[in-house]
């Protein structure tokens, strides 16, 4: 790694002394056929292209290094351009690497004063795996099935899933998300527009899924994605120098072609018994939808002031058809209380906002939002009992609750310029939640801050913020802890009682023309006073310096370096009794700490030598996470086995090179290479040593714990990716 980034300094050097040595020369002026045509009104078309080929080479994790990009090698064309202006409409298509999963177009048009119109068509890839592998085969969409053979020697206890491993089918695991959008603004009169905008979302593929029986047989799957969202937003506004009015209707809607998932036992063939069914069964995400007016108004007013309120009325639902509690047999049926689920939700948002600046020297600004999220499900009786992983029945169980939430929060913020340049601000912000079916009816949080901002001075930037909040709880129901089965000394972090202190400092000054320095400082720590088991603190420590020099037109150098420290205390209980629950002896703690450290530098050589442009980077990324596990003085708990650290490095070095053939005809060759390292104790090939667990091999014990998983794990890589193109403009 060192000598790779030895030797991009060394490149950077190589230019360095021949191009300081030169007098800055008279840049011409722009030329690119496209920037020529935008910004001119002579109704030619314009247009460019860049064509060419790409070669790729990948040891190790390919899926990890395309994770959302399609970088396969092959003839390719991207950012084509074709556009045509003239005094009354404006035309303009383009369109990102063609033909490949991850392409893109986008065609914008405008009539002015008359209409606006954009329509895209947008692939995002999500490459998950490339040796994922399985025993499972999907019958049906959502359906599962193990061979028979294979299910009833596992049974009869002469064969194991290890035995099995080498007829696993691999597959590669990924998705496609495919967004068509269009947005049309028709412009009525001067003061009015109407606006129409729809997107519709499609995504297809299989993720990793946990169909488990249990801790002791999990199961992982393919779980098949055919979903799709429709997004439809209108409106009518209406606006002068005054004030602005502005209604619509916005409407969602979510659908799941997948309503359920079916899985095979590989360690049962039948008949079912209660503690081990042959078949497990879930539901899939549920379709549902969103819809909602909402109103805007704004109007100015003296003092270089402006009043601005919104306020929006939605309501949500599901009624799908629910599942029987268990697809097992041998549980005799249990009535369900409803047969659909009837899930509701009324959403009310209001927001009032005041800014003005009645001097040059002091501003204001005050905000006043209210929400009120409303679950109006009806509780879900289970009188009958429950089951749980389709093998055990309870004979007793609560009946469902749902989380509704009203929150407000009123912020105020003044500005005092009490220096040139310079200004002082002060801001206030009280934050209120009431809780439906939380350990907390309510609570309160207050926030004061100050900051100091320097701007507008060419030699000097700083922006310093000192923040603290206070959050407090009111009505404490201990009650639900002991319903939910959790300490009574435990305490939920997203509502508990915490002190949070955060400091940010920003600086950047360019003591000279051709350089120049910035830094950010950021210190934060949060406490939870009142909670004996949960989250404890959370500290966050993050630092960095850059610089930048740009001797002429011709030469940038800029370079950043950064160091992130993270640091948590949670507090936990080993129990299985009820007297164990009550001592704290039996406490242990995970002390957290995570280190990021990254490097990055560019270069950037404009036509130092002639008709050429030259770009050089490197970024370079390094994680650390270390797991220390503790226990308290006296425990009577046997000493943890510390966990190794999670590592990841990523090192990424490019190189672009452009030559101008003619004024509209340029020859380009690129380069990227990736080196990505990583050690994970949870999904490393050390942990896991194949798709079947345990690893039983002759002379190993047999233990309780089985699982059939995916084979999907977090390995290295190093690729190499370059580009032959040329680029044609008209």
């Amino acid at each position: 790694m060192r000598n790779r980034l030895i030797l991009v300094a060394g490149l950077m050097v190589a230019f360095a002394p021949k191009a300081w040595a030169q007098d800055p020369p008279t840049l011409p002026q722009p030329t690119d056929p496209v920037e020529v045509g935008r910004s001119a009104i002579s109704g030619k078309p314009y247009g460019a292209v860049d064509f060419g080929g790409r070669f790729s080479s990948v040891t190790g994790d390919e899926a990890r290094y395309q994770r959302y990009r399609d970088l396969r090698p092959g003839l390719y064309a991207n950012s084509a351009v074709f556009g045509r202006r003239t005094d009354d409409w404006v035309l303009e298509a383009q369109a990102w690497n063609i033909g490949y999963r991850d392409q893109k177009y986008q065609v914008d048009f405008r009539s002015v004063g008359r209409l606006s119109a954009m329509f895209l068509w947008d692939q995002i890839p999500m490459y998950i795996s490339a040796d994922t592998r399985t025993l499972f085969t999907e019958t049906n969409a959502g359906v599962f099935r193990l061979d028979d053979q294979m299910q009833q020697q596992i049974q009869a206890g002469t064969k194991t899933l290890r035995d099995f491993e080498d007829q696993a089918v691999r597959f590669d695991m990924r998705t496609l998300r495919k967004i068509g959008q269009a947005d049309v603004l028709f412009n009525a009169n001067q003061n009015t527009n109407l606006v129409f905008k729809v997107k519709n979302t499609y995504r297809k593929g299989e993720i990793p899924f946990g169909g488990t029986f249990g801790f002791n047989n999990a199961v992982e799957l393919p779980a098949p994605i055919d979903t799709r969202i429709t997004d439809l937003q209108t409106s009518l506004e209406w606006a002068n120098n005054q004030g602005l009015f502005r209604v619509g209707w916005d409407g969602s809607s979510f659908n799941n072609n997948v309503q359920s998932l079916v899985w095979d036992n590989p360690l049962r063939y039948g008949p079912d018994i209660a503690g081990a069914p042959s078949q497990g069964r879930m539901t899939s995400w549920a379709g549902n939808s969103l819809n909602y007016i909402h109103g805007t108004g704004a109007i100015s007013f003296p003092g270089r002031g402006r009043l601005t309120g919104y306020v929006a009325v939605g309501e949500g639902s599901n009624d799908i058809d629910l599942l029987p509690f268990t697809i097992n047999t041998a549980i005799a049926p249990i009535a369900l209380s409803r047969s659909t689920a009837q899930a509701k939700q009324q959403s009310k948002i209001a927001q009032v906002t005041m800014a003005m600046r009645p001097t040059n020297q002091f501003s204001l600004n005050a905000k006043y939002r209210f929400s009120d999220v409303d679950v109006q499900t009806p509780s879900f009786l289970r009188p009958g009992g429950s089951v749980a992983y389709d093998s055990s029945f309870g004979a007793s169980a609560e009946a469902s609750e749902y989380h509704s939430v009203k929150r407000s929060t009123f912020d105020v913020d003044g500005a005092f310029q009490f220096m040139p340049y310079t200004s002082l601000k002060v801001g206030y912000s009280a934050l209120e939640s009431d809780y439906t079916h939380r350990i907390w009816e309510s609570s309160t949080e207050n926030v004061f801050r100050v900051s100091v901002d320097t701007t507008g001075n060419q030699y000097v930037m700083l922006r310093g913020l000192y923040e603290n909040r206070k959050r407090q709880g009111d009505g404490f129901e201990a009650d639900a802890l002991a319903e939910a089965g959790e300490l009574p000394s435990m305490r939920h972090y997203d509502v508990a009682d915490r002190d949070r202190q955060r400091f940010t400092l920003i600086a950047s000054a360019t003591p000279a023309g051709i350089f120049g320095v910035n830094a950010t400082i950021g210190v934060g720590r949060d406490e939870y006073p009142e909670g004996n088991n949960g989250l404890q603190t959370y500290d966050t420590n993050q630092y960095s310096v850059g610089f930048s020099i740009a001797p002429d037109n011709r030469y940038t150098l800029a370079g950043d370096y950064g160091w992130e420290r993270y640091n948590s205390l949670q507090r936990s209980r080993n129990s299985t009794t009820a007297a164990d629950q009550l001592n704290p002896l039996r406490d242990w703690t995970t002390d957290y700490t995570g280190k990021v450290d990254f490097v990055d530098f560019t270069l950037d050589i404009d036509h130092a030598i002639e008709k050429t442009v030259i770009r050089l980077s490197t970024d370079w990324n390094r994680s650390n996470d270390t797991y220390l596990y503790g226990l308290v003085a006296g425990s009577p708990l046997a000493a943890p086995v510390q966990l190794p650290p999670v590592k990841n490095e990523l090192l990424r070095n490019e190189i672009d090179v452009t030559y101008e053939i003619a004024r509209n005809l340029r020859f380009g060759v690129s380069y990227w290479y990736d080196d990505y390292n990583v050690e994970d104790f949870a999904l490393g090939p050390d942990t896991l040593t194949g798709i079947a667990l345990p690893p039983v091999q002759p002379g190993q014990p047999i233990v309780a714990t089985n699982a059939l998983l995916l084979g999907y794990l977090y390995r290295p890589y190093t690729a190499h990716t370059g580009f032959v193109r040329l680029t044609y403009g008209w």
